[in-house]
């Protein structure tokens, strides 16, 4: 027999109890604080006696307590968590209370069952919700669990947290630090947030966050019990909740680190600070090194046999991002060195114990004999260097020299993609080698792709190849390549890249033909919208070139060819700065580096802001560009062309598409690809690599070498064909449930609706993945479910979704209400309001027959559209286009009679309202106003105006929420598209 989800939570809370939390029954938020007023108490108790006598406090002086920490956001909340409150008792004195220790003995553990969050209890609670399991420490609940039982998809405890989140987390709620989710089967974990956005929209946990548990050697503890036996030990969640999580000062946001993040940051403090040796820490690229190197190099810094934390990068763009990522996690923790004698200065304050700065400053200092002194005091201090992507510069003679000036330092190297025999360069020299450990084992703890892959933390790649050879070589100058394309005239399968390759045929002048470089630009620019639109979503994607004669070709060929007007812009580096991009060092290359800034400028300016970058402001137009990329500014950059910048250190999680037209090995190869994988919305389920260069032998080798000698395309995803064969076997399971579209908007039960809602999600998936690929056609599914039957079953979909919908949003409980729709993947949002008016335009024109011909197409497009403004309005306008449109007269304004045919809809709406409820119209018109401007309506606040008019207690509280949800409604419902 099925367990039921009541015994999955009794039978975690028994086993909580084994590991030593005491169960409390807390049955609502009364409860709650007064439980966290007696154990806040006994926690604090030598600081109260110490203050009054007793270890009591009063009524008064609690209330002030609650002032100062109740209701503040889940961000400030996490703030105070960690901090010592000031607390002024009756007698006039002050002290510190604490709410956390690391002293596991000193906290008090507690579980409770089934809270229930009301108004009754907390008056800013929207709805009633009732939680599963709680977890307190010190009475503050500080860990959420939300079970389910098995075989249910623990992506509905994750959405039914983000509605308690919405509606009644509240109060001492807010100091929820993170979420468990389980269905016994499955467990994750993920850290709260706050519950709104900077400009007051919600914010919904992203289900990309949610992270299984691990042992050290990244095996998952998927089992409710087996993770509960580890990660809820009191040694474990409260070194998760002191030591573990970081609080990102500038995103006003909680970070809970990865198993493996925290395994390796055990390890090198290990390293460190017991055994005094070197050594390196190899977690795949996008997986988080940052935030696992901040996290080393804090708590290192903030230990007092450590002298200075140097944080070492070699390049001015990753100097610049690793001061901004540590600074978001930890506002002015470091201050970028900007140069040599700023390094300097810097280093002569002992009261600064980390800072950031590239190897060539340092090697410079050590140089120069004027700073020979400072430097020689650093001779014997007790410092570490910590090294982000420590597979680059660290080979050379300026590393060799700072480790003899720091005699008595330890050496922490970080990196995706090390150093290996088969990919070490001139040097000989591994990374190992550098990171030298002695007998020890110089990798300290590893990260895989694989790994990071199966846990979600990082996408698959998405790899096409495209020929662009066999076209231009007809006419090609080179009289052997000729020769050769006519031998092979009539075989369908010859490659002659390849063939050259193997042949050792000099091929390069073909690259850089004009017919290949205007063949490559216009298969991007037709594609391009497949690879970086996906749902409503929009992405952003690099093009690396092998040199910079060839980007200048290219750029040229784009600013011709570009007919969409995409934001295509370029950057490359030339003597001046430290980095060199082949081909780079010439006056030409100056001039047009010059002018593709000079575009840039012209692209960008508007009326607010006029750009004005040069070459003197280099570096200002690089941080400009990462920005865009980053979609930190309006309008991104579409398509950024590079030679070498970009392709290694640089995140952005709205990166999603790579062009390549230069070879790549080993960990160039794997640094490039891994610009575009990492995690980010629903709709981006994997890096896209499109290649008009045959890499796949080095692709494979370089994938094969850096999972630690797995299979290389166990990381890419399938061929076409493979999704194409996937989707017919998909959209038979969907009309299993359903055979046609019309059976799937009659289905009865909810079991049925939810078997129909994840079989056509599955395929709404498969089918978002075969358009990315540029061979896509619809034809190659007719025979399956072509896209008008496809409509159809989406149009049902979102009807369910729609319902479900309503049902959160008032918060009833039905089956469906948090089943993850995944409703991103199969958005577009083409057919909305301002569409179907455009067609009406069209349409008021023709004659009787056409237009009766025209309007069955539009109604058609108003049934299936999946825009949520319109599909608010759906009836609306269906009854628009049938009732009003056809005595319209030719000339007539189309938006203008709608527009006073939605005022004459909702007068009427309003009237009836009015006719059924017995309230005045302008009382109701009075209540709509409000909301509209605000977007907020209180029921407290309707409940005191209609007392005014002598409504009965019953009767208020009935109307109170049927005004409430009218309100609402009639704003959804006529609200201006893109409001």
């Amino acid at each position: 027999m099925a367990i039921s989800e009541y015994e999955v939570e009794n039978l975690f809370i028994e086993r909580l109890g084994t590991i030593g939390y005491k169960y409390v029954e807390l049955k609502n938020y009364t409860e709650v604080m007064l439980n966290f007023k007696t154990q806040l108490e006994e926690f604090n108790k030598e600081e109260i006696i110490k203050g009054k006598g007793v270890a009591e406090l009063s009524i008064a002086e609690f209330d002030r307590l609650r002032t100062q920490i109740e209701n503040k956001t889940v961000y400030e909340s996490a703030k105070i968590l960690r901090d010592k409150q000031v607390l002024e008792l009756d007698n006039g004195k002050r002290i510190y209370i604490e709410f956390l220790s690391k002293d596991i003995d000193r906290n008090i553990y507690q579980v409770t069952h089934q809270v229930t969050m009301d108004k009754d209890h907390m008056n800013e609670v929207v709805y009633k919700n009732r939680y599963d399991v709680t977890v307190l420490i010190n009475g503050l609940p500080l860990v959420q669990i939300e079970l389910k039982r098995p075989g249910v998809e623990i992506n509905e405890a994750i959405n039914q947290i983000n509605r308690y989140r919405r509606y009644s987390f509240r109060g001492l709620f807010h100091f929820i630090q993170c979420f468990v989710v389980s269905n016994s089967i499955q467990t994750k974990y993920f850290a709260n947030e706050n519950e709104t956005n900077a400009d007051g929209t919600y914010k919904a946990i992203l289900k990309s966050l949610a992270f299984f548990w691990t042992d050290a050697n990244n095996e998952r503890i998927n089992q409710l019990n087996e993770f509960t036996d580890d990660f809820f030990t009191k040694f474990n969640i409260t070194a998760l909740l002191t030591d573990y999580t970081v609080l990102q000062d500038t995103m006003k946001n909680i970070i809970v680190m990865r198993p493996y993040q925290i395994y390796a940051t055990k390890a090198v403090l290990r390293r460190v600070l017991e055994e005094n040796r070197n050594g390196y820490v190899w977690h795949t690229t996008g997986s988080g090194k940052t935030l696992t190197s901040f996290k080393c190099a804090s708590l290192l810094r903030d230990n007092g046999r450590i002298d200075k934390v140097f944080f070492l990068v070699d390049r001015k763009d990753l100097d610049d991002q690793t001061v901004d990522e540590y600074n978001s996690f930890e506002e002015d923790c470091v201050d970028n060195t900007d140069s040599t004698a700023e390094l300097i200065k810097r280093l002569k304050n002992s009261g600064e114990k980390m800072l950031v700065t590239t190897i060539q400053k340092l090697a410079c200092a050590l140089r120069n004999e004027k700073y020979k002194a400072i430097m020689e005091t650093y001779k014997t201090k007790k410092c570490v260097f910590v090294i982000d992507e420590c597979h680059r510069s660290q080979f050379g003679k300026m590393h060799g020299d700072i480790r003899r000036n720091f005699q008595n330092a330890n050496f922490i190297g970080f990196t995706g993609t090390p150093i290996f025999e088969e990919n070490k360069g001139a040097t000989g020299q591994t990374t190992a080698d550098i990171f030298n450990a002695g007998n020890m084992d110089a990798c300290l703890h590893k990260y895989l792709i694989k790994e990071a892959i199966a846990d979600g933390n990082v996408l698959k790649f998405s790899v096409e190849y495209q020929n662009t050879f066999n076209i231009v070589t007809t006419n090609a100058a080179d009289m052997t390549v000729r020769r050769i394309v006519h031998e092979q005239s009539n075989n369908p399968n010859f490659n002659l890249e390849e063939y050259c390759k193997r042949n050792n045929i000099d091929i390069s002048n073909i690259y850089s033909d004009q017919q290949r470089i205007e063949l490559v630009t216009n298969n991007i620019l037709e594609h391009y919208e497949k690879h970086t639109k996906i749902g409503t979503d929009t992405y952003t994607s690099l093009f690396a070139i092998q040199s910079v004669p060839l980007l200048q070709k290219y750029y040229t060929a784009f600013k011709k060819l570009n007919k969409k007007g995409l934001k295509i812009a370029a950057i490359f580096t030339y003597a001046a700065n430290e980095d060199m991009d082949e081909g780079a060092d010439t006056p030409q290359s100056r001039e047009f580096l010059e002018q593709c800034i000079k575009d840039y400028n012209e692209m960008f300016s508007d009326g607010k802001e006029k750009l004005s970058f040069g070459l003197d402001t280099f570096d200002a137009y690089r941080k400009d560009i990462a920005k865009r990329l980053k979609q930190k500014e309006v309008p991104q950059i579409d398509i950024l062309l590079v030679v070498n910048m970009f392709l290694t250190g640089f995140d952005s999680k709205p990166l999603n598409t790579l062009y390549l037209d230069k070879p790549l090995f080993w960990h160039s190869l794997v640094q490039a690809y891994s610009r575009t994988n990492r995690i980010y919305k629903e709709t981006k389920q994997y890096g896209q690599i499109i290649t008009f260069r045959n890499i796949k032998d080095e692709q494979d080798k370089a994938l094969k070498l850096f999972s630690g000698d797995g299979n290389p395309n166990a990381y890419l995803l399938e061929n076409y064909d493979y999704y194409v064969a996937e989707y017919a076997d998909r959209v038979a399971v969907l009309r299993n449930i359903a055979p046609s579209y019309d059976i799937a908007g009659r289905l009865q039960s909810e079991d049925d609706q939810r078997k129909f809602i994840v079989a056509f999600r599955l395929v709404a998936q498969t089918l978002s993945t075969l358009k990315t690929f540029s061979k896509f056609e619809w034809n190659d599914l007719v025979n399956v479910l072509d896209e008008d039957e496809f409509l159809g079953y989406k149009s049902w979909y979102l009807y369910y979704y729609d319902l479900a919908k309503k049902d959160r949003e008032k918060n009833v409980k039905t089956t469906l209400v948090d089943i993850d729709f995944n409703i991103e993947l199969i958005r577009t949002d083409k057919i909305n309001v301002v569409y179907i008016l455009n067609l009406l335009k069209d349409v008021i024109k023709k004659d009787e027959n056409e237009k009766k011909r025209s309007i069955d197409l539009i109604l058609r497009e108003i049934e299936r559209s999946d825009n949520e403004r319109l599909r608010a309005k759906q009836e609306m306008l269906k009854r628009f286009v049938t009732e009003k449109f056809f005595s319209l007269s030719p000339d007539e304004d189309i938006v203008k009679a709608y527009e006073e045919f939605e005022v004459q809809q909702q007068n009427m709406d309003i009237e009836m309202f009015a006719e059924e409820t017995g309230i005045d119209v302008d009382t109701i018109k009075s209540f709509m106003s409000e909301y509209q401007f605000k977007h907020v309506i209180s029921l407290e606040d309707i409940r005191k105006r209609l007392s005014q008019k002598g409504y009965g207690l019953l009767k208020t509280i009935k109307l109170s929420s049927e005004i409430e949800e009218f309100v609402k409604e009639q704003y959804e419902k006529f609200r201006a598209e893109g409001v």
